[in-house]
Formats: C-alpha cells, structure tokens, sequence
C-alpha cells in the first residue's frame, strides 16, 4: 500500500517519461491562454512586415482635417506624395476629425487598435460565447488574412463597419435594429447593401430607421458642408475611375473580373450590368431563405457578398466579410469536414492568390486562364461558399419536412 501510494505521488509530479509537463499537461483553458499569448507576440511583430503605412488613414485624417477647413477642396486634395483622393461622403470626413487631431504615430496606433477590438467583436458575434484565450487567439490568428492585413496596414474601416453591421443585425433588439446600419453606410455607401435584407426579410421597422439614420448623416455633410455635399451626390459619386484601375488584381468584383478577362479598361459593359442583376436577385432570394431558416450569420454574409461582387470596385481589402462567410461555411459541414474547411478557407485567404499573377500597369489585361483561376479566386470561394451554405440549408429543410409527409 505505501509503495503504492509512493509511486502515484511520483506518477503526479513527473511523467513517467522523466520529461517537465509541456503545454499539453496544462488545463485545457491555460493551453488556449499560452497560445494566445504566442500569437500575440507574432502579432506584435506583424507591423514591421506592412509596406502600406497606413496611406488610406492619411487620406481620412486630410479629409477630417479638410472638411473644417476648406471644405470646397475635400474632393481635390491628396497627402503630400500620394495621388489617394477623398472618396466618401462628407459625413465620412466629420467622423474623421477626431484622426485629423491626433498627431500621426498616435492616429495610426488607434486605427489599429480600433480595428483589432471590431476583430474580437466580429469573432465574437460568429462563434457565440466562447472563452475569451481562445475568442483572442482567433483573432490574432485572423491578421494573417489578406483582406485584415491590409486593412490594418491601410488604415482602413473595414473592420470596425463589418462589426457595426453584424452587430446591429444579430446582437440589437429589433425594436432599435438599423441605427447602426444607416451610420455605417453614412460613412461608407458600401453598407446600403444590408437595407436588402431588411427588404426581403420584411423587418419594416428596421428598414425605417435605417434609413432614417442614413439620411440623417446626409443631412449632416449638408450643414457641414452644403456645396461640397451636393457636388459628392451629384458629380464624384458616379465617377468611378477616382477609386483606381478596373483591371487591378486587387479589385475582386465582377466588373474587375471581367475587365481582365475582355482586356477592356473601361470596364464590364452591358454584360457587367446583367450579371450585377442576377447576383442581385440570386443573392436576395438566398438571404431571406437562409434568414428565414434561423441561419442569420449566413444570411448576413450572404448578403456582404452582393455588395462585394457588385460594387464597380471591391478592393481586398474590403473582404473581410470572409470571417463570417467562412464561419457559415464551416457550419454547413459536419465532424472533420468541418475542421478540414475552415483550415482549407482561411489558409486560402491568407495565402492570397490573388496576388500570384502578373499585377499593375495593365499586365492582368493578358493574364492566361491560370492566372484568372488563382487572380480571381476570391469571387469564385464567394459564390461556391454561398452555394454551398444554400444547398446545406435546402438540404436540412427538406429532411425536416419529410417526416411530416410521412405522417400524413
């Protein structure tokens, strides 16, 4: 008995193999914390890889600083050494004014910071309550993704409007839901693309005062800066070559696409204008179905990828809506499948592709049909993960109603 209770002392202080415990020897919530903290580390030392510097902070903090002012100049001033204009609306430039006050190093260390708390919120709202080393983890793990990265390196607002939307569409009570919404396409028309879903899936209320909120902060670039406000909505709006080239590799939308594949630089053409209305109406149809199933963090990727694939540019860093897109996508699948997707999907995107063809000055004008194959492939990931999530869902639909035609 004593040689016994000797040998299971020694068994808990030292494995059998004479080895110190490792990370897997510790409870499973300290391993998620130890690798957090790994990640963390790897992830403070990403900004020494970015070559952007924050360039599109820079064109906010000119359009904050602008707007008070010389507001008449918001569209036709660009920082010094770059050709980057202003291209949202007034009400975007006001809410920059905060960034244009700050001095530099300040302003961009909480553009990222920002944006690293939309990460957690975005993580958040697609996995439910999780416990909090591994909702870290994941999203440290998520810089690695072409559309974070850069646009964290940009200084972008990506993230922080990807938040804004989810947030408002699966956390708010529906009484208040749209607010959100309408402030996020205030800021950036982008978002406009959710007032469809609140369309089809007839949430009246919500689309009131979504479009409330929206039209409030065009009121606000009117008294702000009337002239200017009305020149945006009338003359730079429509104009589309100040966003950048078509045919750059970076801009993952139908119409880049199919720049690239005619060799047009002027654009898609009639055939652009087709194929927006089919997404249009495909995409609509999907989101209310898979609304109406209960499958609203589908519903609501479903939903970004109208805007992403019909918008006449879609840089990629405007793709962060992979993160809820993959997540639905995983959700589809079931065991290993499920582990084995979401591996496939986000190392896809943090590879990028897209940018293994040929790239700038026009070169993807002659790209082969590998090239399309790889320079393309955000669309194409879109549109199979789409139809991927539809079928699964039409799929659990039908198994449901079967048992009920059985009985009758």
């Amino acid at each position: 008995m004593h040689s016994a209770i000797t040998r299971r002392s020694g068994d808990d202080r030292t494995p059998p193999s004479g080895r110190m415990p490792g990370i897997s020897a510790l409870p499973t919530p300290a391993r998620w914390w130890v690798l957090a903290a790994a990640c963390l580390l790897v992830a403070a030392l990403l900004p020494f890889l970015w070559w952007h510097t924050g360039a599109d902070l820079k064109v906010y903090r000119l359009g904050g600083a602008t707007v008070l002012d010389d507001p008449a100049t918001l569209y036709t001033a660009s920082p010094p050494h770059m050709s980057l204009p202003f291209t949202y609306p007034v009400f975007g430039a006001v809410v920059m004014i905060p960034a244009a006050a700050l001095p530099w190093p300040i302003a961009y260390a909480v553009s990222i910071a920002i944006s690293f708390g939309a990460l957690l919120l975005i993580w958040r709202l697609c996995l439910g309550r999780i416990h909090p080393s591994i909702l870290l983890t994941a999203a440290v793990l998520s810089l690695l993704l072409d559309p974070v990265r850069e646009t964290l390196s940009f200084g972008q607002i990506n993230l922080v409007l990807c938040a804004l939307v989810l947030f408002d569409l699966l956390s708010v009570d529906r009484s208040r839901r749209g607010i959100l919404i309408g402030i996020a396409a205030g800021i950036k028309l982008t978002p406009v693309v959710f007032f469809g879903l609140l369309l089809v899936t007839r949430q009246w209320r919500a689309l009131a005062t979504a479009t409330v909120s929206f039209l409030g902060t065009v009121a606000i670039g009117f008294v702000v800066a009337p002239r200017t406000a009305l020149d945006y909505w009338t003359r730079i709006l429509p104009d589309s070559e100040r966003i950048g080239a078509l045919a750059y590799a970076g801009n993952q939308s139908w119409n880049g696409l199919l720049t690239r594949l005619t060799g047009d630089p002027a654009g898609g053409g009639p055939f652009w204008y087709g194929l927006v209305g089919v997404t249009i109406a495909a995409g609509l149809w999907a989101t209310r179905l898979l609304w109406n199933q209960g499958e609203r963090l589908a519903a609501v990727a479903v939903c970004s990828l109208i805007g992403l694939l019909c918008s006449p540019v879609s840089w990629n860093h405007h793709w962060v809506w992979v993160i809820p897109l993959g997540v639905a996508l995983c959700r589809s699948f079931a065991g290993r499948a499920r582990y084995l997707v979401a591996a496939a999907w986000f190392v896809v995107f943090a590879l990028a592709p897209i940018w293994w063809p040929p790239r700038r000055d026009d070169r993807e004008l002659g790209w082969s049909f590998l090239d399309h194959l790889a320079g393309d492939s955000y669309l194409w990931l879109a549109v199979g993960a789409a139809v991927t999530v539809v079928v699964a869902v039409r799929r659990r639909e039908t198994r449901q109603l079967q048992p009920s035609a059985e009985a009758a």
